[in-house]
């Protein structure tokens, strides 16, 4: 993970505007990500190895980062494949909604990170009948 600071009074009033998740444009590639504070980074975005490849970008180059409102469903973005699971099985999709956000955008990048869509549509098939059966443990659900 790599860290992109953003400086103190600039990270307080994108937090107050938009709140935590955002959506960043770095160096014109566009990601759902969230405003984090540590203590003793003060505030940042992390920037791992998926968004670096989905943005195309090399570490040791200055960065463009431009920061928007995330006014997204589910403050990520949600695959083909998982929303034509949800659309079509509408048990499947009622459980989903009842998850906190936070199960749902790591459901979300579970079977984003599938790089095949053989791979993504059996992940959210799993995923809706796991759901089905009550079960909401990230663990579980995800095997």
């Amino acid at each position: 993970m790599h860290f992109v600071p953003i400086p103190e009074a600039q990270g307080k009033e994108i937090i107050e505007k938009y709140g935590k998740r955002v959506i960043c444009e770095i160096n014109g590639g566009v990601v759902h990500c969230a405003i984090q504070k540590n203590k003793d980074i003060g505030y940042f975005i992390m920037v791992g190895k998926s968004t670096k490849e989905k943005i195309k970008v090399d570490y040791k180059e200055e960065l463009q980062l431009l920061i928007k409102k995330d006014d997204s469903k589910y403050k990520a973005e949600i695959s083909e494949e998982l929303w034509e699971v949800l659309k079509t099985d509408i048990e499947a999709k009622e459980y989903f909604e009842a998850l906190t956000p936070g199960k749902k955008r790591t459901i979300i990048h579970r079977i984003n990170k599938a790089k095949q869509s053989d791979t993504r549509i059996n992940r959210a098939l799993k995923i809706a009948e796991n759901l089905k059966m009550g079960i909401t443990d990230l663990k579980e659900l995800l095997r």
